[in-house]
């Protein structure tokens, strides 16, 4: 199984924090900027352009015979479901949510006087399926799919270990190659799974928006290849 964790395209939270350097006035579940939609869509161009298949009997560490997607998977987070969309448009495959992809925190808003963080209900299956016709969903809270109060660091490596349980499961030992579009601190906590530490790693990971790093697992070969390729993007498209 290869692995393409894909961050997110630039979101308006992410914009606020590049013009401002503030989260104050965050939204619990931004969409995309318009410079976001415009990495999506490079990002989608160069998948499509790479989607040749590599033959089985060569290793091909740089992707130079295609990617050759075969499956999509995305967090239930507004950014990286309209990422992802955009992505699976490009290459007609359908676009699967899991839960446990989520971002650190899961959704929630600050109080801005107290700095509480407050859980915040989420999308509810209706509305994420506006954000993409291809979705595919779990079961989910009818009420809005997180519904519960603010994640704290504690709980994030696991949530982790069982992502990576769950697409091991389905793809271990195949040649499938999957797309997982998710978010950037949750990249470290995922590299925790991965690295079998108790904790994200004590230097910290950094991907743009639309990097993508791929993890091969193959029994005791299982490697990180590469991480944060953004050759897709021009320079005025890099944030």
């Amino acid at each position: 199984m290869q692995l393409y964790f894909i961050r997110h395209a630039q979101s308006e939270n992410n914009q606020k924090w590049s013009d401002s350097g503030s989260s104050l006035g965050r939204f619990a579940d931004p969409g995309l900027t318009d410079l976001g939609k415009r990495q999506a869509e490079a990002l989608s161009a160069y998948i499509a352009n790479c989607q040749l298949v590599t033959p089985a009997s060569t290793y091909d560490d740089i992707n130079a015979c295609g990617i050759g997607l075969t499956h999509i998977y995305t967090s239930l987070m507004a950014r990286a479901v309209l990422t992802a969309n955009i992505v699976a448009e490009k290459i007609d495959l359908p676009l699967a949510g899991l839960e446990d992809a989520h971002e650190g925190g899961g959704i929630y808003l600050e109080n801005e006087e107290t700095g509480e963080l407050n859980g915040q209900p989420g999308k509810t299956p209706e509305e994420l399926m506006t954000l993409s016709g291809r979705l595919i969903l779990p079961e989910l809270n009818p009420n809005g799919w997180w519904n519960r109060p603010f994640e704290v660091r504690e709980e994030r490596v696991a949530r982790a270990r069982r992502l990576l349980t769950t697409l091991l499961e389905q793809h271990g030992g195949t040649g499938d190659r999957i797309a997982l579009f998710s978010h950037a601190a949750f990249f470290n906590y995922f590299l925790a799974a991965v690295f079998e530490l108790n904790q994200r790693p004590p230097i910290w990971v950094y991907l743009n928006n639309t990097g993508i790093s791929r993890i091969d697992f193959n029994g005791e070969e299982n490697a990180l290849i590469y991480s944060n390729r953004t050759e897709h993007l021009t320079p005025n498209l890099l944030s």
